[in-house]
């Protein structure tokens, strides 16, 4: 794969890994309140650090393979076909009927913003983050290809970037909005909660399938090809 197939690829895993609603949701609502930033502070470190250690974990794995010269591995092949299965699972599990689901994730994350400390906030922003399945399974198959690819330190280094930017944006993205805008984002803020507290395991769900197909063909494409 090239630069410009590597950009294209982190972009879009990037984006889908982004897709934590109930983080989203913490934050916004961090943000939109008085005192903010010790508290959206802590919710961007416990979610960024969940990230850092699982794909950290997971880069310094892929870092060991050889580094790919055009032919397809074993491993590119078996990360993309594994993780389209697992998404698809996801998916369909998440658009299931989950009666009250939505509601109580959406009660949770006003208690932790009514109740916590700014430590709390660290530790559920974490929490929240770690057990996001469908991020990590997404961010797998992004940073094999970046680690292996036959590529300058310098653009691996700018790839990576990108990737747990787009991936932080849930966390990052509020943050900044309240710093640039200060309380005139309050509307879009609400905007946006609604949206993705009504929507949450549907957004999941929609990004899971259509990840999936993406993962499922060029895999099967690596298989066409190696075989």
């Amino acid at each position: 794969m090239g630069v410009l197939g590597l950009v294209g690829q982190t972009v879009l895993l990037g984006i889908a890994a982004a897709f934590t609603p109930s983080l989203l949701a913490l934050q916004i609502l961090v943000c939109s309140g008085d005192p903010w930033k010790r508290r959206a502070l802590a919710v961007a470190i416990g979610g960024s650090s969940a990230f850092v250690l699982v794909g950290g974990l997971l880069l310094f794995g892929f870092a060991q393979l050889p580094t790919s010269t055009g032919t397809p591995s074993d491993v590119a092949i078996a990360l993309r076909l594994t993780a389209a299965a697992v998404l698809v699972v996801v998916g369909i599990v998440l658009l299931m009927p989950h009666p009250g689901l939505q509601a109580q994730t959406e009660r949770d994350v006003q208690g932790y913003v009514a109740r916590a400390s700014t430590w709390v906030f660290l530790g559920v922003a974490f929490a929240l983050s770690i057990k996001d399945l469908s991020s990590f399974v997404v961010l797998a198959p992004a940073l094999h290809d970046i680690a292996v690819a036959d590529v300058s330190l310098f653009v691996k280094i700018g790839l990576l970037v990108l990737l747990y930017t787009l991936a932080l944006s849930p966390v990052l993205g509020p943050l900044a909005a309240r710093l640039v805008l200060g309380h005139r984002a309050d509307r879009a803020f609400q905007r946006i909660y609604r949206f993705t507290m009504d929507h949450q395991l549907q957004l999941i769900a929609a990004m899971a399938l259509l990840i999936a197909l993406y993962l499922g063909v060029t895999g099967a494409r690596l298989l066409v090809q190696v075989g």
